[in-house]
């Protein structure tokens, strides 16, 4: 039987779609008390719906396991955040000693990403270490990491210790089982049920929530943003490389 063609309402490969509501869903959970203060609606019953609709349409539709990769997923995010984010909070703090000029300070702040996603990492927000990393990495140039550590109060060792955890994350592909191509038939109906999940997960629930932390003026906006995380499940998050700083 050939492969369905009915239409997906949804950008994005089957399994990197079901991998991000995993991930929405798994932010609701872990936010559950102030959702549900907002909204009675969004709920732990709910929730807990949402994902075992999302991990039987892995299993029954995709035939991939979901537990796995989730805990494999969740151990690296958690393991990277707990060891790096300190080695971050390091560096920030020093460059206000190490470099005296304000002008350059500000310039290599921005260029290592400490500007744009320093705050939103410290406070968990995966996206934003994901793109803080991968542009500390880009931009740390041999020259770059010799003006930072000169006055000796940031150590050459920790600057390495953070590209290592910013090559984990690159080399570590957390999700590699989802994205398989797999022989399994998706009939017309796992197509409309798949349009149906993401329907129920994002129109139905997570544009809601993501208003509502927009509205806020919270992070917490970007752990609902269905684009956002699909960019980042996908590998495709790329650090803006800012203008190099002109030398003195």
């Amino acid at each position: 039987m050939p492969q369905a063609t009915t239409t997906h309402s949804y950008s994005a490969k089957n399994a990197v779609m079901l991998t991000a509501l995993s991930v929405i869903l798994k932010n609701a959970e872990d936010n559950i008390t102030e959702l549900i203060e907002e909204n009675e609606n969004w709920s732990p019953t709910l929730v807990s719906a949402l994902k075992a609709r999302v991990d039987k349409d892995f299993r029954d539709i995709l035939g991939i396991d979901p537990k796995k990769d989730q805990r494999k997923a969740t151990a690296t995010v958690k393991a990277i955040q707990a060891a790096v984010l300190p080695l971050l909070s390091t560096v920030s703090l020093r460059l206000n000693v190490a470099v005296k000029d304000a002008t350059k300070r500000s310039e290599l702040l921005t260029r290592l990403g400490f500007t744009a996603f320093a705050k939103k990492a410290q406070a968990k927000d995966q996206i934003a270490l994901i793109e803080l990393l991968a542009q500390f990495k880009t931009n740390l140039t041999a020259e770059v990491k010799a003006e930072i550590t000169a006055s000796k109060d940031i150590k050459a060792t920790v600057i390495d210790s953070i590209i290592g955890y910013a090559n984990t994350f690159s080399n570590e592909n957390i999700t590699q089982e989802t994205y398989k191509t797999n022989s399994k038939e998706i009939t017309a109906e796992g197509v409309a049920e798949l349009n149906a999940v993401y329907t129920a997960v994002v129109t139905d629930f997570s544009k809601l929530v993501l208003d509502f932390y927009k509205k806020k003026k919270s992070a917490k906006k970007d752990l609902f943003s269905y684009t956002a995380i699909v960019k980042t499940v996908s590998n495709t998050a790329k650090a803006t490389t800012p203008t190099p700083a002109t030398p003195n």
